[in-house]
């Protein structure tokens, strides 16, 4: 039962009653600092002998119980009862907690009551600050192993991203709204924009120049769909573009630089277009060499029935035949031998060039002066021919091949003798301009029909107004690849019974300048003169 402290003498009241209902201990100091009132929870809690206030119930009297008995630690008592009083003299709210030898913590509030004294209440928070530093360490061990968890996930995402960073292809990931997740290095690099649109989460739409693979659909080893395409991106490299689906919906785009394959790929393409191409060649000598065969049966059959005929005239009547007669034969058969050997040296010469791919060597020489030489050599070839040319309009020098170039001049030249007639003048005038340095060959001859002009080149193809005539078709097609290798090409006009006119195109740039070769070779000169002036 709380107590009323008056005098000496205790006097029960409804208001201690009330008092006692609370669990909180509750005392009373009037102005003269003289304990008035204190429940029964107070008495306990600060573990105060009732007959302790009786005797003395005095605030003095009472810190210096608490002090003699320890309640206060090690140190002068009477110090620490001076402290306590001259806190109390103060009539100031305040609130300390203290701790019992016991171990139980009390929490001590002083409120001041205007001049009538001082009202404390004390509370027992043993178990609440029990429960509060049980609940520190568990909340300091949850931080522990979060912190931990933490290092441990900033361990793995950094060991992921420095796998992800130290592959050679591209790697970037969006998430199910397509909106930026990450993206390697090797794409960062191939994409400089990516770094500001990671930090913006950006949508793929927004990212500049950006490609998504949408070509070909495949399916990976557990039949999710991908797709995957090649190009050709703006740092001139080929990659190759893949595109699968992560488990939340979101996409997983690699980019795999395939230059290299790309290269390989095309020098093997090219390796094996070098052996499809002797491939064909060898197909082509031996198409070839069955096409000799039944030329030569042909084209051969008339001079070795000439040669055989004479032959047995001459053997039959080898006594009696006069020398005018025998030397009819004799030359009859040296006619179809010479022939046979032109045949023959034609069509050979061209398949070995054919088969081993002719091969121009040009050089710096005499142009304008070659070709006139080679027009006069033909003249004199044959007693009845007539032939003009006027090459002024050429260069003097040229870069050229002079053995292909001779061979193709002679291919027009004697094909203009052999279809025109005895007598019929046969014209050569050079040309040139910005483009081209041009040969014309024009002929009186048997012409060529119209709807034959387009075969004309093609390999023995014979028109049909050269019946009777020899050749083989060759000399107009290796003329055509000839002048082929050397930048040039062939073309012709003609008119059946009124004649050709072939006409060779070599570029204008194998001319030589002879005023540039002049002033050049001034310069040198010059240029030696002032050495040697320096040199002395």
């Amino acid at each position: 039962m709380p107590y009323y402290i008056n005098d000496g003498k205790l006097e029960e009241n409804l208001l201690p009653f009330l008092m006692e209902s609370v669990h909180q201990g509750i005392s009373v100091i009037d102005k003269d600092l003289n304990m008035v009132f204190i429940n029964r929870a107070a008495c306990k809690m600060l573990d105060l002998p009732i007959s302790v206030i009786k005797k003395n119930p005095s605030l003095q009297a009472i810190f210096r119980f608490n002090a003699e008995r320890g309640d206060y630690g090690t140190g002068d008592i009477e110090e620490q009862v001076a402290e306590r009083m001259d806190l109390t003299r103060r009539f100031i709210a305040h609130e300390i907690e203290r701790e019992r030898p016991d171990g139980r913590i009390i929490r001590i509030q002083g409120n001041p009551i205007g001049e009538a004294g001082f009202v404390t209440i004390y509370t027992d928070v043993t178990e609440q600050r029990t429960y509060e530093a049980n609940l520190e360490a568990i909340q300091y061990e949850l931080e522990l192993k979060l912190e931990n968890s933490v290092r441990e996930v900033r361990y793995n995402r950094d060991l992921l991203v420095n796998a992800i960073n130290a592959i050679d292809d591209g790697l970037i990931v969006f998430d199910e709204h397509n909106n930026l997740v990450l993206a390697n290095i090797r794409m960062q690099k191939l994409y400089p924009s990516l770094r500001r649109h990671l930090a913006r989460n950006s949508h793929i739409s927004k990212i500049e120049g950006f490609q998504v693979p949408c070509s070909t659909e495949e399916y990976d080893n557990n039949g999710k769909k991908r797709f995957s395409k090649e190009s050709k991106l703006h740092d001139d490299c080929w990659y190759r573009i893949e595109q699968s689906a992560t488990v939340n919906g979101g996409k997983i785009i690699t980019y795999s630089d395939i230059s290299a394959y790309k290269e390989q790929t095309g020098k093997l393409q090219e390796h094996t277009n070098q052996l499809v191409k002797l491939l064909q060649k060898e197909i082509n000598l031996s198409d070839t060499q069955r096409e000799f065969v039944s030329m030569a049966s042909h084209e051969f059959k008339t001079p070795l029935a000439i040669i055989d005929s004479n032959a047995q005239r001459i053997q039959r009547r080898i006594d009696t035949m006069p020398k005018e007669r025998l030397a009819e034969r004799v030359s009859n058969i040296r006619d179809s031998v010479e022939r046979m050997q032109y045949l023959i040296n034609r069509f050979m010469d061209f398949s070995s060039d054919e088969i081993a791919g002719i091969k121009v060597e040009a050089k710096t020489q005499k142009f304008r002066s070659t070709l006139e030489k080679l027009c006069h050599l033909h003249l004199e070839m044959q007693d009845h021919t007539v032939m003009e040319w006027n090459l002024d309009a050429l260069p003097d020098l040229a870069s050229f091949d002079q053995n292909l170039l001779d061979q193709c001049l002679s291919n027009i030249l004697s094909n203009a003798i052999k279809y025109s007639d005895q007598n019929a003048p046969i014209h050569v005038v050079g040309k040139r301009d910005k483009r081209y340095l041009k040969i014309e060959v024009h002929d009186q001859g048997v012409g060529i029909p119209k709807p034959e002009l387009s075969k004309i080149f093609n390999k023995y193809y014979r028109a049909s107004t050269s019946s009777g005539i020899a050749g083989t078709g060759i000399g107009l097609n290796f003329t055509q690849m000839a002048l082929k290798e050397q930048g040039g090409h062939i073309e012709v006009e003609s008119v059946v019974g009124e004649g050709s006119c072939f006409t060779i195109f070599l570029p204008a740039s194998i001319a030589i300048d002879t005023a540039q070769t002049e002033k050049a070779s001034e310069s040198l000169t010059q240029l030696s003169k002032s050495t040697e002036k320096i040199a002395s």
